[in-house]
């Protein structure tokens, strides 16, 4: 039987390591017993380079480099039985570099090092060489949130209640620390699943620390979850990982993006306008919970410790949930998922785009980049041809020069000397 029974996990909120924790660069303990890494398991060497690593199969890829299941080599050699399994971000150097990346690389790196939470991802070591960086994180064996919701269409409201309150409750945690982190991309795509079908939230790469009562005003995250304050260049504060977690549930729920549109511009302009549409069915506490966050003024929003205790999310605590097996994958599993949601064979608006129509369009993009780098390596490749032609072509105009003048002097040379031979004759 694939049904698991999905219980509200404490929140746990252990302090950060000190600042003199293992240098990052140094070897670190690493877990020697079988299955997925874990914290606190018996302790061997961290891997501090690619050398001690077996590259499994690659989980995914972007722009900005790849994510492959890994074991340590050790155990590979030995049959690769038992062994734990890492899902290590590989960045190519010149890429962090070409984009001037190099700071937001290490934010992630950082924030990452100092998180420990059940639905957090957890970087166990990190490593570089002359070409790439290594990320060493937990490896979620249930994939990500994303591919299963493209699959799926949308979700029933147990397990969109399921994967909100455990999102919220790593935020909850991540805003509540002392120097108090924003993750500032919360979407389908950055959030991972365990082998027990639980949520893990990913992908820092954008967040910040911040002291609290400051804002930052810094561009950035997905078109699709923008908050208005982001659109407006105003700042923000930890209330738009709120913003965020409203357009997340209403994608889980609904199977479509409250603000998509065909063009980003038009997409801001639904946000601007805080323009939220709902099937006459959809759930009456899950477009309540969904309101309350998708307010214009930050300062309006739920909390996250006020979002898990809304009636959306009390009313499923304890009652059964789907495991990752059987969830929304094919098999009887999917049915319910989908249609348990409530909303009958009534679509939703059609102008919001779906999820599986960004999972398309992320997909062009994604290739649009891959193109782009080549065409702008082509680009490079063709300057430097170039350049080399015309240091040939000067170099080629300084040897005829060279060589003319050398031709010149000999004939110069020639004369003075059979007019010296003339005037010998003269005088004898």
């Amino acid at each position: 039987d694939a049904r698991a029974v999905w219980r509200a996990r404490p929140l746990r909120r252990p302090a950060p390591p000190a600042a003199s924790a293992t240098p990052r660069l140094a070897a670190r303990r690493m877990p020697a017993s079988g299955g997925d890494a874990r914290p606190g398991a018996a302790a061997a060497e961290w891997p501090a380079s690619a050398q001690e690593l077996a590259f499994v199969r690659r989980l995914g890829h972007g722009y900005f480099g790849e994510v492959w299941e890994c074991t340590p080599a050790c155990c590979e050699a030995e049959g690769g039985a038992g062994g734990p399994r890492y899902a290590v971000k590989k960045v190519p150097l010149s890429l962090i570099q070409q984009h001037n990346h190099t700071e937001q690389m290490e934010r992630e790196i950082d924030i990452l090092r100092s998180l420990k939470h059940p639905h957090i991802v957890q970087l166990f070591f990190d490593f570089r060489d002359s070409d790439h960086v290594y990320l060493g994180m937990e490896f979620a064996a249930g994939g990500g949130m994303f591919d299963l919701l493209s699959r799926s269409g949308k979700f029933s409201l147990e397990l969109s209640a399921q994967y909100f309150y455990e999102v919220c409750d790593a935020l909850e945690y991540i805003h509540g620390l002392p120097d108090k982190v924003i993750h500032r991309d919360i979407k389908p795509e950055n959030i991972l699943l365990d082998a027990e079908g639980h949520a893990k939230l990913a992908d820092f790469g954008w967040s910040n620390s911040m002291d609290s009562g400051s804002f930052r005003a810094t561009f950035c995250g997905t078109p699709d979850y923008l908050a208005p304050e982001m659109i407006r260049g105003e700042g923000h504060n930890e209330s738009l990982d709120m913003w965020e977690m409203g357009v997340l549930l209403y994608e889980m729920i609904i199977g479509k993006s409250p603000f998509g549109a065909n063009s980003q511009g038009a997409t801001c302009l639904n946000i601007l306008k805080g323009e939220l549409k709902f099937p006459s069915s959809v759930d009456p506490d899950a477009k309540d919970l969904i309101a309350k966050l998708c307010r214009l003024r930050p300062e309006e929003r739920l909390s996250a410790k006020e979002a898990k205790e809304h009636a959306f999310v009390t009313r499923f605590l304890g009652r059964p949930t789907e495991a990752i097996g059987g969830a929304c994958g094919a098999g009887p599993g999917f049915a319910g998922c989908v249609n348990a949601a409530g909303f009958g064979a009534e679509e939703p608006p059609a102008c919001r785009p779906s999820v599986e129509a960004r999972h398309l369009r992320r997909e062009n993009e994604l290739l649009a980049g891959e193109l782009a780098a080549v065409v702008q390596a082509k680009s490079v490749a063709e300057e430097t041809l170039r350049r080399l032609t015309a240091e040939q072509d000067a170099s080629q105009r300084e040897f005829e020069e060279e060589r003319r003048l050398r031709v010149a002097t000999e004939a110069r040379f020639r004369d003075l000397k059979d007019q010296e031979e003339q005037q010998v004759r003269d005088l004898q």
